[in-house]
């Protein structure tokens, strides 16, 4: 019968426990391997993913909003326009610089002049449009000014609206615009003029 003493037992244990340390030291090491292969994974998919935004992100367009097919009333997209031209008035007719008011069917315009130098009478304000930017056609008719010193003018101009069903179409003019094109300007004529008249212009399109 074989008989265990410490000095028999004792390279058995010591084996067991270099056994046992290279089973942990190789544990250790697989865990190091595993965490450092999941880290970097992440970071190439994360990577990935935020390259596969940024190359959709051009390709983004925003809905559009589609206009009423029979409604003549389509306002610009950010509501309204005021514009104020400015004009020299002295002894002769001249015209505002034009201004884009593309999607405008409404004008409010305002005349308010100044302190007058001379007497002006007879005295119009014709608005005109263009719809390629180069010929201007009347929008409307003239409207009737009082020039005077503090004097205030204020009308309107409406695009008239189609007939709510079928198609319109409009009688066929060399000198006036059936509504608003890309530009509006505004001539100012007199039948008789004085030497100064300052004006302050207020138009509002919608």
């Amino acid at each position: 019968m074989a008989i265990w003493t410490f000095e028999t037992v004792r390279p058995l244990r010591a084996f067991f426990e270099w056994l046992i340390g290279q089973m942990t030291k190789w544990l250790n090491e697989l865990k190091g391997d595993f965490m450092r292969t999941f880290r970097n994974s992440l970071i190439i998919s994360l990577g990935i993913a935020i390259g596969a935004v940024l190359l959709a992100l051009p390709a983004l367009r925003l809905p559009q909003v589609m206009a009423d097919a029979y409604s003549s009333h389509r306002f610009p997209v950010f509501g309204y326009i005021v514009d104020n031209p400015v004009l020299s008035i002295a002894a002769a007719g001249i015209s505002t610089n034009p201004t884009p008011v593309t999607g405008v069917s409404a004008a409010h315009v305002t005349w308010v002049f100044g302190t007058i130098s001379g007497t002006y009478s007879g005295c119009t304000v014709q608005a005109k449009t263009s719809y390629d930017g180069v010929n201007f056609l009347n929008l409307g008719s003239a409207a009737s000014v009082s020039v005077s010193s503090n004097a205030v003018n204020a009308w309107d101009i409406y695009q008239q609206a189609p007939v709510t069903t079928g198609v319109t179409t409009t009688t066929v003019s060399d000198t006036a615009a059936p509504g608003f094109g890309q530009y509006v300007e505004y001539a100012f004529a007199c039948s008789s003029y004085g030497t100064s008249a300052p004006v302050t212009i207020t138009a509002i399109y919608k």
